[in-house]
């Protein structure tokens, strides 16, 4: 089960996409597509790494796929420095956590600017 919020990490690219509940998810056509590549990623405020959909929703429980491989939070900390960097945030090498929550907070923040 997802521990939202999260947030979703495209392969090969600096974007994070925060993403506040699975209503949210299933509301916006742009989450809620059938279009991710294979090693795109949701990660949740747990640290829980999900794949995402490669065909049309059908249930929650066929909609993530937990992959048993949690990041760690320096790992995701630097996830959010390169996010910064590529929205023009201020002083982004000075971004740090403790929590996997205090985390996706930032890429809340970031987003809200």
């Amino acid at each position: 089960m997802i521990n939202w919020p999260a947030v979703i990490k495209y392969h090969g690219e600096d974007e994070l996409i925060y993403v506040e509940s699975l209503t949210e998810w299933l509301n916006d056509a742009d989450l809620n597509q059938a279009n991710y590549e294979i090693e795109d990623r949701l990660i949740d405020g747990s640290g829980a790494t999900f794949s995402l959909p490669m065909t049309n929703y059908v249930t929650e429980d066929e909609l993530f796929f937990c992959l048993n491989k949690p990041i760690q939070v320096p790992e995701f900390v630097e996830l959010v420095r390169k996010h910064a960097v590529m929205e023009n945030y201020c002083c982004s090498a000075k971004i740090n956590a403790k929590t996997h929550q205090q985390v996706i907070a930032m890429v809340k923040d970031i987003h809200s600017l």
